[in-house]
This record gives C-alpha cells, sequence and structure tokens, in this order.
C-alpha cells in the first residue's frame, strides 16, 4: 500500500515540474500551422483540370477522380458528388451553365486560417460566379465550400487615366512625397512625369500570371512597370485596375 502511494506522488510531482513549463501538451486545435501556398494556386488545382475536363472532346471527363485528387474537404466532396449526379445545366464548380473558354482568380480575402477566392469566366460576360472559400487543414489550404453568385454586370470601365510607367516611392527627391507611390511616366514624348497613386479596397492589381487581387500597397515594389487605369482626383489619381508588366 505504501509503495502505491509513493508512486503516486512521484507521478503527481513529475506532473507538476512538466506541466509547468518544459513538457506542457498543447491541444491540436491551438497548434494550427498557417498555410504558406497562395489561396488562388490552391482553387486553380481543382479549376484548372475541372474546366479542361469538360472542354475535352476525346476523353470522358471522370468527375469523381478529380474530386477525390483535388484539395477539397470531404464534405465538400461528397456534396459535389451528388450535385454532378443530377441533370442540373449549372455546373456546380464552376458555377457556370454555358462552359467558358478561360476562367480567373480574385482574391476576396485571406487570413492565417480562412480565405475566400472569387472564380469568373474570361471571354464572354456572364454574371455567374464561383465564390471559393478555403480552410486551414494541417498546414495546408483545403477547399471548404463553394458558393455560386449571380451578381450585376459592371459597366464597360471608363479611365479618366490611363498610362504605362514605373512605380517610385522611396527613391523620390523633393519636392516630390517619398511616402506614397508614384508613377513615373512619359507624356507627348516627354518622360519624367510624375503623379502621385492612391488604393482603394476596390483598387484590383492584375499580376504577371493574369490573376487578379486587391491591390496592397505595402506589397508593391520599385520600380515596378505597369499599365494604370484609374480615375483622376484632386490628389492624383485612383488606381481602378493595374496591370503588372
Amino acid at each position: 500500500m505504501l509503495s502505491v502511494v509513493v508512486l503516486t506522488i512521484v507521478a503527481l510531482v513529475t506532473w507538476q515540474i512538466f506541466g509547468a513549463g518544459f513538457g506542457t501538451l498543447i491541444p491540436a486545435e491551438e497548434a494550427q500551422i498557417v498555410p504558406v501556398d497562395d489561396p488562388m494556386d490552391v482553387t486553380m488545382e481543382l479549376y484548372g483540370p475541372w474546366l479542361a475536363g469538360l472542354q475535352s472532346t476525346s476523353t470522358e471527363f471522370n468527375r469523381a477522380e478529380l474530386l477525390m485528387a483535388a484539395p477539397v474537404t470531404v464534405d465538400l466532396r461528397d456534396r459535389l458528388q451528388q450535385q454532378t449526379q443530377t441533370q442540373s445545366a449549372l455546373d456546380p464548380v464552376l458555377c457556370q451553365i454555358v462552359i467558358p473558354e478561360r476562367i480567373g482568380t480574385k482574391s476576396v480575402f485571406t487570413n492565417d486560417f480562412e480565405a475566400q477566392v472569387m472564380v469568373i469566366a474570361r471571354g464572354t460576360k456572364v454574371p455567374e460566379q464561383a465564390v471559393v472559400s478555403l480552410s486551414a487543414v494541417d498546414g495546408k489550404w483545403m477547399i471548404s465550400d463553394i458558393a455560386c453568385s449571380r451578381g450585376e454586370l459592371a459597366p464597360e470601365l471608363e479611365f479618366t487615366f490611363e498610362r504605362e510607367g514605373n512605380l517610385l516611392r522611396e527613391s523620390l527627391q523633393p519636392p516630390l512625397n517619398n511616402e506614397q507611390w508614384h508613377l513615373i511616366y512619359t507624356r507627348d514624348g516627354i518622360a519624367g512625369n510624375a503623379i502621385p497613386v492612391s488604393f482603394d479596397t476596390n483598387s484590383i492589381c492584375v499580376l504577371a500570371d493574369g490573376s487578379e487581387q486587391v491591390c496592397v500597397p505595402e506589397q508593391l515594389t520599385e520600380p515596378m512597370a505597369v499599365l494604370l487605369q484609374g480615375s483622376m482626383q484632386e490628389a492624383g489619381v485612383l488606381v481602378e485596375q493595374m496591370q503588372v508588366q
């Protein structure tokens, strides 16, 4: 009986020592790993092959096989497999009735453990779009939901400012403000023109690979070559769309 009590005390002291610091166990839900992959790239791991399969005329498109291989959660995979077996004209992944020639992605938001990406048709004007939600699972992004949205078509853009040039900020010299981005461009054959550039939540940056996302000024580098399209303001130009060259 005495030996049992001694062993119990020793075990308790050992647990207190390790529990106080060195041997603390962290629950799995508190030890999540932040994914390093781009959510738009992960989204295209499903959408790229899916579009190619729908467009293919030489082979039969095995949707179930692709869903098993794609970074999709089990719940969403089961739901999509059920939906693909119905006779609905609307594709449950692309959220399109007519299969588009191309598709593009736009980043809606990204934080450490959640992200949302919009997938839209290219080469044709349709209001349908897919809103793809991603969740962090074991340090990797997994597509956890796809919602079909029928948004209104945006009107054709009419820009009051459209120029190619280079973005500069820190290397600017007075009287230019080196705390604000400027576009340095050529006008009427004269180089060195400068205009202050500002961004808001509607400013879209088109990256070199064709993907689109809301512009993040802190991620810009100089002297980045761009095609800038925007609206003139009192303090410069507000970016509506900026294509990285």
